[in-house]
Order: C-alpha cells, then sequence, then structure tokens
C-alpha cells in the first residue's frame, strides 16, 4: 500500500479542506464527470469521487495521477460494481527506498550452501555410493563429498536465479517498488531441494494491471527457457532400469510436459512394464524447476499464476483464487485416501499458507485498465504452461510388499 512517507500530515482547517477539495475535483474534472465525493478519514487525508471516466481509463489515469501527485496525493482509479469509476485519492506520495542489499546476499550464499549440502546427498544416492546410517554421517559424508553436489546445485540455482531475475528486471524497467530476490535455504536432509524457493518483496501497489501481468509472466518464462534444456540434458545423463524389489523409494511426479520430454530422450512412456528412469542429479534438479514453476503458477494471490488472474481478470480473480485453494484441500484429501502421504502433505501445506498468508491480491494502483488482446493471448498460453506443468502428485513413497524402508 501507498504510505504517507511523501508528504507529512498536516492539520488543516474547514476551508482548506475546502480549497484541497476544489483543486482535486479540478484536476479530476477533465478526464471525469463527477458524481460525487466522500471523505472516508478526515479531514482529507483520504477522499473518493465517484462518477464516469469521458475516455480511455488508462490515459485518464496517468494524468490525473500526475496532477493529484503534484498535490500530494496518491491516486488510485477503479470500477464501480453498479457501474462508473471511483477514483480514491489518499495523501501522501509513497517513495519506497531499495533497502541494504545485504540480507539478500547473506541469504542467497546460504541458500547455495544449504542446496549444495542436499544435491551432495542426491549424488551419493544416485551413485549408491553409501549409505547413512547416523547423524554423524550425515553431517561428515557430505563434507567429504561436497564437489558431488556442484551439478545439482548449479542447475537448480540457476534455474532460480532465471525465474527471479526476469521478475526483477522487468519489475525495474517498469519502476516498480520491488525488492531484489530473498532466496530460503532449507538445509534438512529430508528436504528434496535444499530451499523453498525464493521471493521478491513488493514494497508499494504496481502501477497498472499491464505492469502486473508483464512481471508475473516473466519468472516462468525465464525460468523455463534454463530448465526445459537443463531436462533434456540431464534426462540424457540417466538411465532406465527395472524398479527395485523390497526397497522402498521416493518417485517424482509426472506431468504431461515432463513425460512428453521423457518420451523424447528414452522413446518410452516412463513409468510402465516395472521400468523407469533413474535421475542424474541435473535431471532431478531440472525436474525441481519444473515443480517449483508449476507451484508458483498457482492463480492465487502473489504468486506468478495470481497476477497473471489479476491482470486479465481484476477483482473477479478471488474467485479463481479461491477455487484452486479449495482444489488443493481436495487433492490433499483424494491422495491421502490414496496413501500418498508425502503429496497430501505438500498440498495441504501449501492450502494452508495460501489460505492464510496469500488469499487476495493487491490491486494496482489503475485497477480499472485491462490489458490488451496479446496479453490475454500469452495469459491463455500460460494457462496452458501450467496445465501442461501440473502434477497431481509430485511426489510419493512408493512401498514394494515386504521393501524394507530407508
Amino acid at each position: 500500500m501507498a504510505s504517507d512517507k511523501g508528504v507529512p500530515p498536516v492539520e488543516v482547517g474547514a476551508t482548506d479542506q475546502l480549497v484541497i477539495l476544489g483543486a482535486l475535483r479540478r484536476h479530476l474534472a477533465s478526464v471525469m464527470q463527477i458524481d460525487g465525493h466522500e471523505i472516508l478519514t478526515q479531514p482529507d487525508r483520504v477522499i473518493v469521487f465517484r462518477g464516469r471516466l469521458h475516455d480511455d481509463s488508462e490515459e485518464a489515469f496517468e494524468r490525473l495521477s500526475e496532477d493529484f501527485a503534484a498535490r500530494g496525493y496518491t491516486a488510485w482509479l477503479r470500477e464501480r460494481s453498479g457501474g462508473g469509476h471511483e477514483v480514491v485519492a489518499r495523501k501522501g506520495v509513497a517513495k519506497p527506498k531499495a533497502p541494504p542489499p545485504g540480507p539478500n546476499v547473506v541469504l542467497f550464499v546460504a541458500t547455495r550452501l544449504s542446496v549444495l549440502y542436499v544435491g551432495t546427498l542426491s549424488a551419493l544416492a544416485y551413485e549408491g555410493a553409501v549409505e547413512i546410517l547416523s547423524l554423524t554421517d550425515l553431517v561428515l559424508v557430505p563434507l567429504r563429498n561436497l564437489h558431488k553436489g556442484i551439478p545439482f546445485a548449479a542447475t537448480l540455482m540457476g534455474i532460480l536465479l532465471a525465474h527471479e531475475l526476469s521478475h526483477y528486471v522487468v519489475a525495474r524497467r517498469y519502476g516498480a517498488p520491488v525488492s531484489l530476490p530473498y532466496f530460503i535455504p532449507m538445509p534438512l536432509p529430508g528436504h528434496p531441494f535444499g530451499t523453498m524457493g525464493a521471493a521478491i518483496i513488493q514494497r508499494g501497489p504496481m502501477r497498472n494491471r499491464k505492469a502486473v501481468f508483464d512481471i508475473g509472466v516473466a519468472g516462468p518464462i525465464g525460468g523455463l527457457i534454463i530448465a526445459i534444456p537443463l531436462l533434456i540434458y540431464g534426462l540424457s545423463l540417466s538411465s532406465v532400469s527395472p524398479t527395485p524389489a523390497g526397497v522402498a523409494y521416493t518417485q517424482e511426479g509426472n506431468s504431461l510436459l515432463y513425460l512428453a520430454l521423457k518420451f523424447l530422450v528414452f522413446r518410452r512412456i516412463l513409468p510402465s512394464n516395472g521400468l523407469d528412469v533413474w535421475l542424474h542429479p541435473v535431471a532431478f534438479a531440472a525436474w525441481a524447476g519444473l515443480f517449483v514453476t508449476m507451484i508458483n503458477l498457482l492463480p492465487v494471490g502473489q504468486l506468478d499464476g495470481g497476477h497473471v488472474a489479476y491482470a486479465l481478470l481484476g477483482r473477479r480473480s478471488r474467485v479463481v483464487g479461491a477455487v484452486a485453494i479449495v482444489t488443493m484441500f481436495l487433492l490433499a484429501g483424494w491422495l491421502f485416501l490414496q496413501g500418498n502421504s508425502e503429496g497430501a502433505g505438500l498440498w495441504m501445506l501449501w492450502g494452508l499458507l495460501n489460505l492464510i498468508l496469500n488469499r487476495r491480491h493487491v490491486p494496482a494502483l489503475d485497477d480499472a485498465s485491462g490489458v490488451d488482446w496479446k496479453r490475454v493471448a500469452l495469459g491463455l498460453a500460460v494457462a496452458l504452461m501450467f496445465v501442461l506443468l501440473f502434477m497431481p502428485s509430485p511426489l510419493r513413497q512408493v512401498i514394494p510388499p515386504g521393501a524394507v524402508t530407508l
């Protein structure tokens, strides 16, 4: 939300209030037929004007936002549910300052180390070179073999960097108030990736829905441009063999895109007929990149898919987000009944996080102006991308009869 730091609060009397109202109405009259106004926060901190715009909403907003800013106000434009428009004048012009990059650098280094550690465990498991039995082994064995974790770590961090920097570069082109990426380390032996991904913090409202759309789609596209070639390369390093008898193992989820890429490399649908692909660390990290992109494309709140849904549908995107959250819980219940506690736990976690923290998208300053047909077409392509990436069961533990659980 816009802050009031740009203009310090000033107490005004009734005469001053009328002068301010008159000045704002004069600016607004050139783009809008004003039916009335209401002071939401006295004496002049939040004022809403109701009426109907004369011309194109995007051009009108550019004019009035500049005029309002000159008076020390931030303008918000939105459509009224009963027809017409509202312009909200909020006292203060937001001038967010970039925070120091120190925390970003520290978290990036910590995440690299975390991913390197988990990647080393993944590489050792792929080689079958060691069986870790104790807590001491969990610390010392990876430290002695860190070089083996480099392919996994470089692949996954490269995909995440491409994703987040694509967001950041497009956001800076728009002058959007965003932070550098904050990477999230997760150095737990049971965590498959060593990170919870990364996030760019929005420090103020976006200017319009076009900016929201462009910033939202940039990350998934940038990440997939890196992830798909790396996945093909990683699959070429992987092997196909019978599933192990008598040993429990974790199986990665299938999406339509992942199935197609495996067919491209191995000329067969996998898993099938007792055969499956045993992923090289590069392939597993690239698969993780597809998984992270799929999660980000969920059409909820401030996720990338939520940005796209809001840009295309405006406030109606809240319904799409609510349906998506309910679907996560339904998927969790269905997988639990199927005996897949790993997949059920993942969807339950994401459902709860989005329900509590991320249900709605923050409106843009210009909430009334939609996007052009080219962005609508790209938005439909992004929806198709989500369908191709969707994994109903991202991870599951396979326990053959009489298997030993490792």
